[in-house]
C-alpha cells in the first residue's frame, strides 16, 4: 500500500513537471506568434493609411465635376 502511495505521488510529480514544461513551451510559441500579429497589425494599418490617401485624392480630383454636376441640376428648371 505505501509503495502504490508512493508511486502515486512520484506519478503527480512527473506529470506536474511535464504540465509545467508544455505550458512553458506554449507560451514560448505564443509569445513568437504574437510577434507576427504585431507585424501584420502594422502592415494592416499601413495598407489602410494607403488606401484612405488614396481615397482622399480621388474625392479631391473629382469634387470639382461633382459641384458642378450638382449646380446643373440644380439651376435646369423643367417643365
Amino acid at each position: 500500500m505505501a509503495r502504490l502511495k508512493q508511486a502515486k505521488e512520484e506519478a503527480e510529480k512527473e506529470i506536474a513537471e511535464f504540465r509545467a514544461k508544455m505550458e512553458a513551451e506554449f507560451q514560448r510559441k505564443l509569445a513568437e506568434s504574437s510577434g507576427d500579429s504585431g507585424a501584420n497589425v502594422k502592415r494592416l494599418e499601413q495598407e489602410t493609411e494607403a488606401k484612405i490617401r488614396h481615397l482622399k485624392n480621388e474625392a479631391t480630383r473629382i469634387s470639382l465635376y461633382v459641384v458642378e454636376m450638382l449646380l446643373k441640376y440644380v439651376t435646369t428648371v423643367k417643365n
